[in-house]
Order: structure tokens, then C-alpha cells, then sequence
């Protein structure tokens, strides 16, 4: 890790002397000004313009293109992208559980594709840091019209995307319905049984769990009764603890990992566990696939997870196959600390960043322009009267499994969208196929996103403090702490109270107090601009 250090440091340098040198010969070509000078013929050049108007792109590979339909490389739209925008590009596939690993092993070997993208905007701020990418901000206002007019539209999104006061990552705002994140599910038939109502509040929550494992609804009267997918970010949210968050605490920066709350959210997972409400290998049970299975099978009545369409598979196989089943969203509850929903997204989308080594910057502005204007919406809706019709101008689907196997994997190109000024939650019915169950589905998907999102998720400061030093912190003590959160629900040996206590430990000793320290100096110097 030094020695890369070392070398990107040294190649900056470099990078910076030759810039320099190149600046020096440059200027005297250019003319005072800057602006490029004017050809014999008196016409401005460009020196992009001698260059292939070729760009590369990385993208999440989520293995969700058929075989008939190619590849994420090769496919109708990646023919249908080079025709309608002009411009050559190649993807760069990384698979999404592993992107930034995958993203950061290209960067090493100097492999990186010119446009990298993520949602995560501390990645970005790392890559920035790391003098990785490249401020975008004179690319915008010489070559870009669109990105230039969306973002004096929308410029609160600004600030999200500068680091170090230069633009490094164009975003785009997203809809409502991609907002919400975690969420959770009840079965209300399973409530008629027992008699109770939908909790409200953690006691409550078990006490229905009680009741429908005691009553062996799942099956019989040991067999677990909650499935849980991507848990946590609904136990973290509800206990205010996410890991991508810092929180203030009378004015004070405090990690999430480190905040008092981690005892609750430690001593919910422990009960869950100790109590056989969910199964017990749940933490080796990989992307959910036995707890989602149990879902869709009838055999769990509550379902700690997500909403939206990345379990709309498990809940159309739950209706069909138990028709009776009448699952209901089921908002956040309160717990002893108060009352906080479930992880949301920020209003900003994906992160698109330049590589610094980028050949044509002009070639990938004409890309993003174009995506932007009107490429978007056609990757993710499909061709009109072939994949939609228009109804009332929103894109109704014509047929869902031809939509599912030819469109859905399309929408993974279109990382910048002009869609959220337009969108309503009831679209969603109209978006949706007419059978029966994919529009029992759209309701219940609208209704579980206007649940999630009546219970705010605590983010206390619109995005986090970017450092190498604070990045470091958590890279190195992260697999301890895990080993600590495990051991004290599922061994049991060590209270949460203890658990907590051990994880101060490890930050401390692997420079917390000076990520602290950052964190509050960079809180000082940008809390008057969060709003």
C-alpha cells in the first residue's frame, strides 16, 4: 500500500511538472488568452477533435443479460448507444457485490475505463483524494450544453458533486421512488391469526414475532418466522447507526460505529438470533437466498429488507403461489432511542467521474450529453410500441417477460437520468403490465415506498467527510469489527454493552481520535452550506 502510495504521489508530481511544462508550451500556441488558437483558415481547433471520439465506461455486471441477448460488452443497446450518440463506447463490466475492489485493482494496473461511476460518494472522494480522476468543471462549460443547463437547474446538487471546490462527479437527481431503500413487510393475514395489530414500537415487534412462532405459522413452532435481506439497512437505520453516516451530538462529529445506539442495534440482532425468530446461519446465508426463498414459500411473516423492484420476484412467487397471502408494508417502529426510518437514498444518483488519464474528455461530454438529453429514456423504458406504449405520457410495459429479458439489464447504461421532476408513485400502476398480479404488486410497491419514507431516516449532515486518513480507519479495523458484532449475537459471550465497548477500542487504537478530529474540522468549515 506505500509503495503505491509513494507511486501515485511521485506520478503526480510528475504529472503536475509535466502539466506544467505542457501548460508553458500550450499558452504560447494558444495565445494569451487560453482559447485555442485559430487555424490558418481563421477556424478554432480543437485538439480533441484529432482524436477518436471514443470513450470507456465502467458499469455493475449484476449477471442479469441473457444469453440470447449477448453480453454486457455486447448487446442491441450497446449497438443502439454507438449509433444514436455518436460516440465509440466500451464497457468495462466489474461485478456489483465486488465494484470498488474490482474498480480499484483497474485503477492499480493503470486499466481503469475513462468514465468510472459509483453511488457511493466517498469512493469518488477517495479516487479524488488519491489524484485518481480529474476536476470537470472546464470541461462542462466548453463542450457541454445539456449537463451545463441541468445543472443551473438543479443547483442544489452542486455541492454534492464538488470536492475541493471542483466539480469531479456529474450526478442527477433521483425520483421518489428512488428514495427509498430499506423497508419492511408483514404478513397481515399472519396478524389476523394472532389476533394483534402491526408493531409500532421494538416491544411490540416482538411480541408478534412471539406469537407467530408460537403459534408455528411458518410451519412449525421452531422453524424461524423473519427473513431478512439486505438487514442492514433497515437495523441501522432504525437505530440511527448506518455505516455510511456521521452524527452530531451537540455539535460534535461521532461515528456511527462508535455511537451509543450500537448497543441497541446489537441487542435487536442477538434476540432475533438467540430466539430462532430467523435462521440461523443468516450470516452465511449469501444475498438472502435461503431467507428470501422462505419468503416467497410462505414460511416466514415478516420481512426485514428493501422495497422496490429488487424483490419483486419474491413477493409476485409469495402471491402466486399462496394467493391468501396479504402482505402489507409495515413502517419503522420506535425503539428506546426514539423513532428513525430506514435507510433512504440521498437525492443524488450516481456518481460519474473523469479518469485523469482520460484521451478525449470532449468525447465523453458529448456521451454524457447525450445520455442525458434523451438516451436515458429509452434504456430504461425500451422502444416505443415494441417494449411500451404511452398512457396518459407515462411508458406502459406491453409485455413483462419480454420487458424483464430484453430492457430491464439496459437501464444499468443510463447513469444519468432526467427523470425525477416528472415522476409520481402512481405512475407505478401505469408503468406496470395489466395482469393481475404485476399491478397487486405496483400498488403494494407505491403504498411500501410511501411507508418507508413517512419515517425519516436520521442523516444528520447531507454527505459525509472525505479523507484518506479517516478512509484508513475504518479499512483496517472493519473485519474486527464485524468479528465483534458476531460474536456478541450469535456466540453470545460478550454483552452488547461489551461489544461496544471493544469497538471503541479498536477505533481509538487505529487513530480514531484523529478521524474525529478531521471529521469536526471539516464539519466547521462546510456546516454553513447544509441546509
Amino acid at each position: 500500500m506505500k509503495r503505491t502510495k509513494r507511486w501515485v504521489l511521485g506520478s503526480t508530481i510528475l504529472a503536475m511538472t509535466l502539466g506544467a511544462a505542457l501548460a508553458g508550451c500550450a499558452k504560447s500556441e494558444e495565445g494569451a488568452s487560453g482559447s485555442p488558437a485559430p487555424s490558418a483558415a481563421g477556424k478554432v481547433e480543437d485538439k480533441y477533435d484529432k482524436l477518436p471520439k471514443a470513450v470507456s465506461v465502467s458499469m455493475y455486471d449484476r449477471g442479469a443479460v441473457a444469453a440470447e441477448e449477448g453480453s454486457y460488452e455486447q448487446n442491441r443497446w450497446t449497438k443502439w448507444i454507438q449509433e444514436q450518440s455518436g460516440v465509440q463506447v466500451k464497457y468495462v463490466p466489474v461485478p456489483r457485490n465486488q465494484a470498488q475492489d474490482k474498480l480499484n485493482t483497474l485503477i492499480a494496473s493503470g486499466e481503469a475505463p475513462d468514465l468510472i461511476w459509483e453511488y457511493d460518494r466517498n469512493y469518488i472522494g477517495t479516487l479524488v483524494s488519491q489524484g485518481v480522476v480529474q476536476p470537470i468543471d472546464d470541461y462542462i462549460n466548453q463542450y457541454s450544453t445539456v449537463i451545463k443547463n441541468y445543472i443551473n437547474d438543479n443547483p442544489e446538487l452542486k455541492p454534492l458533486m464538488t470536492f475541493d471546490g471542483k466539480i469531479y462527479g456529474i450526478t442527477t437527481k433521483r425520483p421518489l421512488n428512488g428514495l427509498a431503500n430499506g423497508g419492511m413487510w408483514i404478513r397481515q393475514d399472519w396478524l389476523d391469526k394472532v389476533g394483534m395489530k402491526a408493531p409500532t414500537t421494538e416491544e411490540e415487534f416482538f411480541a408478534v414475532t412471539k406469537a407467530f412462532k408460537e403459534k408455528g405459522l411458518s410451519g412449525n413452532t421452531n422453524a424461524p418466522v423473519v427473513s431478512m435481506f439486505v438487514w442492514p439497512n433497515v437495523i441501522t437505520g432504525l437505530y440511527a447507526t448506518h455505516s455510511t453516516q456521521w452524527y452530531l451530538d451537540g455539535g460534535k462529529m461521532v461515528n456511527s460505529r462508535v455511537v451509543d445506539r450500537n448497543v441497541g442495534a446489537i441487542n435487536f440482532e442477538r434476540k432475533l438470533y438467540e430466539n430462532v425468530y430467523i435462521d440461523k446461519e443468516y450470516l452465511t446465508d449469501k444475498n438472502s437466498q435461503k431467507m428470501m426463498a422462505d419468503w416467497a414459500q410462505g414460511k416466514s411473516g415478516i420481512l426485514i429488507g428493501t422495497v422496490g423492484n429488487g424483490i419483486d420476484t419474491y413477493m409476485k412467487d409469495l402471491m402466486k403461489n399462496f394467493p391468501d397471502a396479504n402482505p402489507v408494508p409495515l413502517a419503522a417502529f420506535s425503539t428506546q432511542y426514539g423513532k428513525f426510518g430506514s435507510y433512504q437514498e440521498t437525492p443524488a444518483n450516481i456518481y460519474v467521474a473523469f479518469n485523469k488519464n482520460m484521451k478525449n474528455p470532449k468525447a465523453a461530454i458529448q456521451y454524457l450529453d447525450w445520455l442525458l438529453d434523451k438516451g436515458w429514456y429509452t434504456l430504461a423504458n425500451g422502444i416505443e410500441n415494441t417494449h411500451f406504449r404511452l398512457v396518459n405520457g407515462v411508458p406502459q410495459v406491453i409485455d413483462a417477460d419480454k420487458f424483464k429479458k430484453e430492457v430491464a439489464y439496459a437501464g444499468e447504461y443510463a447513469i444519468l437520468r432526467n427523470d425525477a421532476k416528472t415522476f409520481k408513485l402512481e405512475d407505478l400502476m401505469v408503468k406496470a403490465p395489466q395482469d393481475p398480479l404485476s399491478q397487486r404488486w405496483a400498488k403494494l410497491n407505491a403504498e411500501a415506498m410511501k411507508t418507508s419514507l413517512s419515517v425519516p431516516f436520521r442523516r444528520d449532515i447531507p454527505y459525509s467527510p472525505n479523507s484518506p486518513e479517516i478512509s484508513n480507519v475504518f479499512a483496517s479495523i472493519e473485519p474486527k469489527l464485524i468479528e465483534i458484532r458476531t460474536r456478541a449475537i450469535v456466540k453470545g459471550d460478550i454483552t452488547p454493552e461489551q461489544a461496544l465497548e471493544m469497538i471503541r477500542k479498536e477505533y481509538k487504537s487505529a487513530g480514531g481520535d484523529k478521524a474525529d478530529q478531521i471529521a469536526q474540522e471539516w464539519y466547521e468549515k462546510n456546516k454553513a452550506n447544509f441546509k
